[in-house]
């Protein structure tokens, strides 16, 4: 469920700052290292535990503070989430004055972040694609976590046996994870099959094709991670040699890929930076529309600096997208590129100048 208010101390540039956020439409702007792209990853924090810009949370605290201290509230739930990281502790997370883990964050508030690695969706390497489907899978399916979780602990005691060279063990463990295996693939292909549906919905919807030449060129397929004639478990045994001499697992799930081609070449080699930053947040918006739309899941999408790299004709598609949805959105942009002509078009927007947060 969306955050109403959100309160900040002792994080990033900001002292202490609380704000009041729209269910529908947020807007931050202001000049480079003013911390527009702060307040963002502070909402993203209340959705993961977890920084989209570092991997040390001890760096987003204020300089001379020893610690940060972020609280959101969800009025819609009654919900209280507060977030503290002291530099010498780990991140302690508590839901209405009690704690809980990390991982549960995504489930109450989540989101969909779309940031500098998102918008080079399509140059990105296959892990960054299949994390971020399985981050919506996470969100829509409750028994999603366990499966996950279950193949990839399968997966590293496979390799560790690769490692030992115990290739009588090896044959024991291939039909486990083939097992477990298909289970995964058959949430990440059923999910990637609802978003392509979503995706071309938007398509006839925004007919981007009137900008874009590519989008009447593109296709977008599913790689399971290995080759979809032969099933997981033949794959493994036929590959056994080739995995015991690099000792890892060199096909299956963890392989796993959305694939977009052009005329069957890689997309990444034919599309602009602009067009693929574009790309990336309609392919976003699509799993975020499945969310909503099949799970009935309020997620917020976050989007950073929105305007680099688009002109105005395509930035002229980002509004029209915005219309459409019906979820919270948080984004930012240096300047203000929305003059009241255009947010007379939505019932509920709201405009920070971040500079005057402070």
């Amino acid at each position: 469920m969306p955050l109403t208010n959100i309160s900040i101390k002792h994080f990033r540039c900001f002292e202490s700052v609380e704000i009041s956020l729209s269910p529908g439409i947020n807007f931050f702007y202001g000049c480079n290292g003013s911390g527009k792209t702060s307040m963002l990853e502070a909402v993203f924090i209340f959705s993961s535990g977890k920084s989209f810009k570092s991997s040390n949370l001890s760096s987003l605290i204020k300089h001379k503070k020893d610690d940060f201290y972020l609280k959101g509230f969800d009025s819609k739930k009654g919900y209280i989430v507060e977030v503290e990281k002291n530099q010498n502790k780990p991140i302690s997370v508590k839901l209405n004055n009690n704690k809980i883990v990390t991982s549960r964050l995504i489930k109450e508030f989540p989101c969909t972040p779309i940031h500098n690695n998102t918008f080079s969706f399509t140059d990105a390497p296959p892990d960054f694609r299949r994390k971020l489907l399985d981050r919506s899978i996470f969100i829509a399916e409750q028994a999603f976590s366990s499966s996950w979780f279950s193949f990839y602990r399968t997966l590293k005691q496979r390799n560790a046996l690769l490692k030992d060279n115990r290739i009588s063990d090896i044959y024991a463990w291939n039909q486990k994870l083939s097992d477990e295996g298909k289970v995964l693939t058959d949430y990440r292909k059923d999910f990637f099959d609802k978003t392509i549906l979503e995706f071309n919905n938007l398509l006839e919807i925004l007919e981007p094709n009137n900008v874009f030449d590519f989008f009447d060129l593109i296709s977008i397929e599913f790689y399971k991670g290995w080759d979809s004639i032969k099933s997981l478990k033949e794959t493994l045994e036929n590959n056994l040699q080739k995995d015991l001499q690099r000792k890892t697992t060199t096909q299956g799930p963890h392989k796993a890929d959305i694939k977009f081609l052009i005329n069957n070449e890689d997309a990444r080699q034919i599309l602009s930076r602009g067009e693929q930053k574009f790309f990336s947040i309609l392919w976003s918006c699509a799993q975020h529309e499945v969310l909503k739309r099949l799970y009935e899941i309020e997620a917020t999408l976050i989007i950073d600096d929105i305007k680099s790299e688009l002109d105005e004709r395509v930035f002229g598609l980002f509004v029209e997208l915005l219309k459409l949805n019906k979820n919270q959105v948080i984004f930012s942009c240096i300047e203000d590129c929305f003059s009241s002509k255009i947010t007379d078009k939505f019932n509920e927007f709201k405009k920070f100048h971040v500079e005057q947060l402070r």
